[in-house]
Order: structure tokens, then C-alpha cells, then sequence
């Protein structure tokens, strides 16, 4: 068996957040419920995200796992989480070829972890906000 190395690298450009709702709160007229709404729906839309990958990769669905990365992109641009829309670019990258699905798996652990700095960072960012 091949053992699981990080065949890829995500680069953090320093003294950069992890998301920016700047665009958002603005679009948004810096109302917080209108905001929290948002970032309900996005985990929501996350949390969808999970259970679609995890059901296509068992069921070796590339095309659906492709497709469920593509859903969430518009949440992530969103919110800025560039890091995190860099790991949905593999995924669709990894989409394209044949037997990789240990490959989405790893990238999709590494999503996860990435997400919830991504979700605290928002969350602070909304408490932060003036009233």
C-alpha cells in the first residue's frame, strides 16, 4: 500500500486572516442578524458538503464529488476563505483522474481542520463588529 504523503502544499501568505467579511458586512449594510444568517447557511452548505464527499468517495463518484466541491465555492468567495477555496480547487483537480480518491479523502481531512479556524475566525469577526 502507498503511504499517505502530502503530496501537496497550501501557502499562507503571513499576517493574512483565515476569511474577511469586509466585502460581506458592507454588502450586507453591517446588519449582524443578516450576517449570522449568512454563516449559518454557509456551515450549512459545509456540513452538506461533508456528507456528499464522504458518500461519493465510498461510492467512487468522482463526477458528484467534483460537483459538491463546486457548490460551496460561491459561500467561500464569499467570506474570502481563499485557503480553503485552494483546497476545493484540488478536490476538482483530483476529480480529473482516475483512483484518486485517498488523495480527496487526505485533502478533505485537511479541509476540515482548515474550516474550523476559517468558522472561528468568521464568528470573532461578527462579535468584533460595532453595533
Amino acid at each position: 500500500m502507498m503511504s499517505r504523503i502530502n503530496l501537496f502544499t497550501v501557502k499562507k501568505k503571513l499576517n493574512t486572516k483565515n476569511a474577511d467579511i469586509s466585502k460581506l458586512v458592507t454588502e450586507c449594510l453591517g446588519d449582524k442578524e443578516y450576517l449570522n444568517e449568512v454563516v449559518v447557511l454557509l456551515n450549512d452548505n459545509i456540513e452538506e458538503f461533508y456528507d456528499t464527499i464522504e458518500v461519493c468517495i465510498k461510492a467512487k463518484d468522482r463526477f458528484s464529488i467534483s460537483r459538491g466541491a463546486h457548490k460551496i465555492k460561491n459561500g467561500l468567495e464569499m467570506v474570502q476563505a481563499s485557503v480553503l477555496l485552494h483546497y476545493v480547487d484540488l478536490i476538482q483537480k483530483e476529480c480529473q483522474h482516475l483512483d484518486t480518491f485517498w488523495k480527496v479523502q487526505d485533502i478533505l481531512n485537511q479541509f476540515k481542520i482548515e474550516y474550523k479556524l476559517v468558522k472561528e475566525s468568521l464568528s470573532n469577526q461578527i462579535n468584533n463588529l460595532d453595533d
